[in-house]
């Protein structure tokens, strides 16, 4: 099956559709009943949940024999999380990637999509509902930012950096200011590959790697001429999410930051998240 039918423009119309029709309105707006606790505790609302099902029922038009892997769809049904070991295209959506900040009135959430065939991302976007902020990549083709072409791979510094890391790895980061000059605890995972391909950052290394976070956006740095692979050197599997994902705007600055997280007994591994 072909993965070249899926127009990027109509994608991030229907992310817009979506944005403008489902999450927006609901914007400082959301009533009592309209905010639930998942296991966990993430939160997930009425936004997260519509926008879900309106984007599942519109994109398999764009691919025929394509099929949704979701975040809420899974938290409902965790065989829906299968679909990624299979051979169709599968979209892999976060409705609202941030949805924290954006039930508690804070601007900084996104809409994630990546296409998926046998594992591999082929295509992702992301798309930030108060800016307008707009990232297209597919493979081969490249990387937009609201239009223009991004191309990062080309930073040889070995200090100074800015990024964001998760759990022990914040730790780690913090410690070596003679490598990183500032390092953020994670807030929106897709806001966060925002900031590396708009060069504000130069990395971000995660310990919970659950597709509809991550596929997009790693992909997207990839495209773009970035780095990104799990601190052991191995892929990041989408079907089996586990391990530490670290990610930057180039391969000489990915090993640099690697060089300050990563430990040899293995201790990565156990920030690695399975959905089963």
């Amino acid at each position: 099956m072909s993965i070249t039918f899926a127009d990027p423009e109509r994608v991030i119309d229907l992310m817009k559709i979506a944005a403008a029709d489902i999450i927006m309105p609901r914007f400082h707006s959301l009533k009592d009943g309209e905010i639930d606790e998942k296991d966990g505790g993430e939160l997930v609302t009425i936004a997260d949940i519509e926008t879900e099902k309106w984007l599942t029922a519109r994109l398999p038009d764009l691919l025929p024999g394509s099929v949704v892997v979701g975040e809420e769809a899974v938290f409902a049904d965790r065989d829906v999380f299968d679909r990624l070991a299979g051979d169709d295209p599968v979209w892999v959506i976060d409705p609202i990637d941030g949805t924290w900040n954006f039930a508690h009135g804070r601007p900084v959430f996104a809409i994630l999509i990546a296409l998926v065939y046998r594992g591999e991302v082929v295509s992702g976007w992301i798309y930030e509902p108060v800016t307008g902020t707009t990232v297209i990549g597919a493979r081969g083709a490249g990387v937009t930012f609201d239009g223009k072409t991004v191309r990062l791979g080309a930073d040889d510094r070995t200090d100074g950096f800015v990024g964001t890391a998760a759990r022990y790895l914040f730790e780690r980061a913090e410690t070596r200011t003679d490598v990183v000059d500032q390092v953020f605890r994670p807030n929106c995972a897709g806001h966060e590959y925002v900031l590396i391909l708009s060069g504000e950052r130069a990395f971000s290394a995660y310990t919970k790697l659950l597709p509809w976070d991550h596929a997009a956006g790693s992909f997207l740095v990839r495209e773009a001429g970035g780095y990104s692979a799990l601190l052991d050197k191995g892929r990041y599997n989408l079907a089996q999410p586990k391990g530490d994902l670290l990610t930057a705007e180039s391969a000489a600055v990915w090993h640099n930051i690697r060089a300050v997280l990563h430990e040899e007994d293995g201790a990565e591994n156990q920030g690695g998240t399975h959905v089963r």
